[in-house]
Formats: C-alpha cells, sequence, structure tokens
C-alpha cells in the first residue's frame, strides 16, 4: 500500500481515482455481472473503508464530532445492505447442487433413465424459480428500503467550504457516500435482483469521472442486453443456460431415436459436452459465490474493527 494514499486528503482521493479505474477495466474485460467483478467490487468497498480510518487518525479532527457520527451511519448502510447480499447468496449452494445432480445420473450411463433425469433437470429448474422468488422479496421488502436506494447524494452541488470542513474530511465522506451507493446498487443488482424501471433509482451526482463513466457503463450494458429481470450475476445466468442446453440436447437425442453408429458417436460427444458445461458453470458458480461470502464476513469484521479503533482514537485524544 502507497503510504501516501492515507497521509492526506488529496492522497486518498488520488487512491480512489486509480482504484476506480482498476475497477473499470476489470469491468471491460469481464462478462456482465462476472462474479470476477462483484468481486472486485466489494474488495474495493473494503479497501477504501481500511485507507479512511488510516486517514481519519492523521487528520486534526475534533473529538467525538459529527463527522464520527456520518462515518458510524455509513458504515450502518454497509453492514446492512452487505447483510441482505449474504441472505440472498445462502439459497445459491441448493441450485448448484440440484445442477449438479442433473449430471450425475448422466455420468458414466450409456443408457440414461429419462424420467430419472427429467426429474433431475426439473428439480434445478425449482430451485432456480425459488432462488428467484426469495431474492425479489428481499429487493422490494428490504433493500428498496433502505436510504440508499432513494437518496440522491449531491457532492458536486455543496460548496467547498463543506467539503473541506474537518480538515477535509467532509468531502472525502461525501465521496465515500457517492461511491459506496453506486457499489451497493451494482452488488444488489447482481447479487440479489434487478427489477424492470427500479435500475437507475439509486440517483449519484459526482464529480469522479471514473464513477461516472461505470455507472453509464452499467446502465447501457443492462439496456444492450435487455436482460433486466432477475439476478444478473453472469455466472448464474450462464449456469441457468447451461442446463437448458443439456435439456435441449437430451430431447433431440431422445426424440431423434435410433441411427447410424457416426450420429450416434456424434450424438454422445455433444451430449458429453452439455453435461461438461453445465459442471463447468455451476463450479465457477459455486466457487465465486463462496468467495463473495467469505469477502463480506471479512468486511464485517473490518466494520467492527474500524468502529472500535476510532472509539479508542478519539478516547485517547
Amino acid at each position: 500500500m502507497d503510504p501516501s494514499c492515507t497521509n492526506s486528503v488529496n492522497g486518498f482521493y488520488t487512491f480512489l481515482n486509480k482504484s476506480m479505474e482498476d475497477l473499470e477495466r476489470v469491468y471491460l474485460s469481464n462478462s456482465f455481472m462476472s462474479l470476477q467483478f462483484l468481486q472486485r467490487v466489494i474488495c474495493l468497498l473494503r479497501t477504501s473503508h481500511s485507507h479512511l480510518i488510516l486517514l481519519v487518525q492523521k487528520l486534526n479532527l475534533p473529538v467525538g464530532d459529527k463527522w464520527l457520527d456520518d462515518y458510524m451511519d455509513e458504515t450502518s448502510k454497509l453492514w446492512d445492505v452487505c447483510h441482505v447480499i449474504k441472505s440472498s447468496l445462502s439459497s445459491m449452494e441448493s441450485f448448484c447442487s440440484a445442477a449438479m445432480s442433473v449430471t450425475s445420473t448422466l455420468d458414466g450411463h450409456h443408457h440414461h433413465n429419462h424420467r430419472q433425469v427429467m426429474r433431475a433437470i426439473t428439480g434445478c429448474r425449482r430451485e432456480a424459480v425459488g432462488i428467484e422468488e426469495e431474492n425479489r422479496a428481499l429487493m422490494e421488502n428490504r433493500v428498496q428500503r433502505f436510504p440508499f436506494w432513494s437518496e440522491q447524494v449531491t457532492t458536486a452541488m455543496e460548496s467547498s467550504k463543506i467539503q473541506n470542513g474537518f480538515s477535509g474530511f467532509k468531502g472525502v465522506m461525501n465521496t465515500m457516500k457517492n461511491m459506496n451507493t453506486l457499489f451497493l446498487t451494482i452488488l444488489t443488482q447482481g447479487l440479489v435482483y434487478s427489477i424492470p424501471g427500479e435500475t437507475t433509482t439509486a440517483t449519484v451526482t459526482m464529480t469522479a469521472t471514473a464513477m461516472v463513466r461505470l455507472k453509464q457503463r452499467v446502465a447501457a450494458e443492462m439496456e444492450r442486453t435487455g436482460v433486466k429481470k432477475g439476478v444478473m450475476m453472469y455466472e448464474y445466468r450462464r449456469s441457468k443456460t447451461a442446463v437448458e442446453e443439456l435439456k435441449t440436447e437430451l430431447e433431440r437425442r431422445w426424440c431423434g431415436g435410433g441411427g447410424r453408429e457416426e450420429e450416434e458417436e456424434e450424438a454422445g460427444r455433444g451430449l458429453r459436452e452439455r453435461v461438461e458445461e453445465v459442471k463447468v458453470s455451476v463450479g465457477s458458480l459455486r466457487n465465486g459465490t463462496e468467495s463473495v461470502v467469505a469477502q463480506i464476513d471479512d468486511f464485517f469484521d473490518e466494520i467492527v474493527d474500524g468502529r472500535k479503533m476510532l472509539l479508542a482514537f478519539c478516547s485517547h485524544r
């Protein structure tokens, strides 16, 4: 870590701008709403928070003033929304297990029990429907009721006097609120649920060019793909598609009846490829979601430690 990013307000802004540009590159080099991108979003939430804690201790801030209340309020927002995100991922393992059960009914068998295979596929589809319903309820009953979902942060319109309040900490916190609101909106769309007409409700007005670009890119890609409803996470959507493609391949093979040996061999190869695609897609989904949950748990620990550190910092001054 470059010490300059936590030694001064300007250094902190430089760190945020560079980190946002790095995140934008990750976004552009991966599939839309990929877990790799979403994990980097969480990573930047964590590193910016830890850098903020170090910066506070270098500033000449009054003990226990409004700046501490602002920090506590902002970390409460992060805590609450991340808990919802973690809750939304808890049922993903059931979908993964159901999808893998489909492949297990096909592994190593030349003559498949049609009814057993279709029952496994139906069970996988049922798990997906359950995830979508549960996550939509979380979005409507929890996420959209959080203040950040409808708040409008107008950092760019505030006077420099206000921005420079508390030795520049006021401006830093406003920038963090902008960034956190953008990131939490992206994470809930990707990991929880995206509802048509609600994807741009959380309005963020800011001066950081990289943040504006990222917000615009995400909105434009949502419009371009036409996928606006449901869990937007790429690995989840890819896994669902892989199961449907496997189902289509099985139906084509079963309905086609017997054929020449070469045709049978080709059909068998196509089936094995579809099975392998399900395994790979679900494996990526399972590993990625487990990593996200682990990151969120670590973030909870860092928020607790940060609060304790700032309270101790104030009490010993």
